[in-house]
């Protein structure tokens, strides 16, 4: 859509507000159009949702932080491929409503992201990343030109989770997802690969892309390309297709209806969501009766190191599996660390 253009004739819809093939649309000076809902769901509904949308982008604050925030988001949204990363920007927008950008300084933020998210090292972390990003596109738009405040923030490190997800576990929470065979076959790579499921969910049946996971039966291996080392590192992992990795694969050609490039996907062949998958490990776990241990979708991973260390690869062996740079990287997957058993003997003392 174009931005949008001053009615000449009035239609009574409120400032801003357009219809647009079947829906109402907002148009904010921020953020452009901003769908609110189909026109069929009535004019209450289209004001309750604006209602809701201008108090998540009009602060009413006295400083420039919000407005300048918007343009960095604006500007910088196409290069992030993380989803989340533009609403990063409301918390800052309402954190720092009457605050200008000259003002902020390393208290000022440690302040804000200790207030909200306490205990929580990767939202803290999160949240420092963007406002290091906008304090640098803040200097070059010339809005300041201080030293980035971000730079003197110190974040809590993160505590080491020490999860494992035994094998009976594993074997009722699969049995727990018999009715999504597709999220089976997902699981079960997971763990035959050892890879994160980011990578299993986007694994393609072919591609002839270098920056893409896929399947080459020619060389009977699953090229895996880890999305965290593509831009970085560039390391990358061709794992076997082992007979159990290929009754895995086949399972999942023969489960879904639609013949996607995806080797794992919906009923309608799209790639399943983080979301989707959540909900029905989640599901899974419950019906199990294995909420209370906590168990997540990225253990999987951590179970398939540990489980390889136990096996008896080496370090070696398993960071290059994992395509990993570090050894101890490597190492902070491995869980339920095994604990030596002494030798030593001793007897009581003889008295005289």
């Amino acid at each position: 859509m174009n931005a949008a253009r001053r009615r000449t004739i009035p239609d009574g819809l409120p400032n801003r507000v357009y219809a647009r093939s079947g829906s109402w649309y907002w148009y904010s000076k921020n953020d452009g159009w901003i769908k609110l809902c189909r026109i069929e769901e009535g004019e209450a509904k289209m004001l309750e949702r604006l209602a809701a949308e201008k108090r998540k982008r009009e602060t009413g604050g006295t400083g420039d932080m919000p407005h300048r925030v918007a343009e960095y988001v604006k500007a910088e949204a196409h290069r992030h491929r993380e989803k989340s990363w533009p609403y990063y920007g409301n918390y800052v927008k309402a954190g720092f409503a009457d605050v200008n950008v000259k003002q902020v300084d390393a208290a000022y933020i440690s302040d804000f992201i200790e207030t909200n998210w306490a205990g929580k090292a990767a939202m803290q972390n999160a949240m420092r990343a963007f406002l290091r990003g906008f304090f640098v596109w803040c200097k070059k738009k010339r809005y300041f030109a201080g030293v980035n405040p971000c730079d003197d923030v110190k974040i809590e490190s993160k505590k080491k989770r020490d999860v494992y997800i035994t094998h009976e576990h594993f074997g009722m929470i699969r049995a727990q997802l018999a009715k999504h065979p597709m999220m089976i076959c997902m699981i079960d790579l997971c763990y035959l690969t050892a890879q994160r499921s980011t990578e299993v969910r986007a694994l393609l049946w072919r591609s002839d892309s270098p920056k893409c996971s896929w399947v080459d039966r020619e060389k009977g291996v699953i090229h895996f390309v880890p999305t965290k080392t593509v831009e970085s590192s560039g390391a990358a992992v061709d794992w076997p297709i082992t007979p159990e990795i290929e009754e895995v694969l086949e399972r999942a050609r023969s489960t879904g209806k639609v013949k996607a490039n995806l080797v794992i996907h919906t009923r309608t062949g799209k790639a399943y969501t983080p979301h989707t998958a959540l909900y029905h490990w989640r599901e899974a776990c419950r019906k199990a009766s294995l909420e209370g241990y906590g168990y997540t979708i990225k253990d999987i991973r951590a179970k398939a190191l540990t489980d390889a260390q136990r096996a008896g690869y080496d370090l070696k062996a398993i960071m290059e599996a994992a395509a990993h740079t570090k050894q101890s990287t490597t190492e902070t997957y491995f869980k339920q660390k095994a604990v030596p058993v002494s030798e030593i003997r001793l007897t009581l003392p003889k008295t005289a």
